[in-house]
């Protein structure tokens, strides 16, 4: 599971964060043409972050090191260049809680395209949890419900 950190709202603090995932295996482009198309996917409020990681370090195959940066909430989100915010203006964190989320990455030979419906290919999907800066652990919205409240559930003895 990754786990990301979120940028500190007061002062205003960036984090620079690598993580390390295993797509060298099932990649298809060339390492000098490959460009990583990262999907971060909210389980509280199902909303979906793309971005393109600011620089990619392969190491003999074993890992990938993907880096970008996540900034705090006065500055303007660049997903092309790798830096993202959880933070939005009009529902603070309601659109990006923080706690778990799905994540995909796939190839691509475009710089800029944040669609995954053109990527070339899906290279690994998994879990991620996003935690505040001082390390608080809430998660999920209330409104977040692992069952679904309107089907009759049944307990037998």
């Amino acid at each position: 599971m990754l786990q990301i950190k979120n940028a500190k709202t007061t002062p205003a603090t960036d984090v620079t964060q690598s993580i390390y995932v295993t797509v060298a295996e099932r990649q298809t482009i060339a390492q000098a043409s490959v460009h990583y198309l990262i999907e971060l996917t909210s389980l509280g409020s199902e909303n979906s972050l793309y971005f393109i990681p600011t620089s990619v370090v392969a190491s003999n195959g074993r890992y990938t090191k993907m880096t970008f940066t996540v900034i705090d909430p006065g500055e303007t989100a660049a997903p092309t260049g790798g830096r993202i915010k959880f933070y939005d203006a009009v529902g603070k964190y309601d659109t990006y809680p923080m706690g778990f989320y799905t994540y995909k990455i796939y190839e691509q030979t475009s710089s800029s395209n944040l669609d995954p419906a053109s990527a070339t290919k899906e290279l690994q999907e998994g879990m991620a949890y996003v935690y505040d800066f001082s390390g608080n652990m809430k998660e999920v919205s209330s409104a977040f419900k692992e069952y679904e409240p309107t089907t009759t559930q049944y307990v037998y003895p």
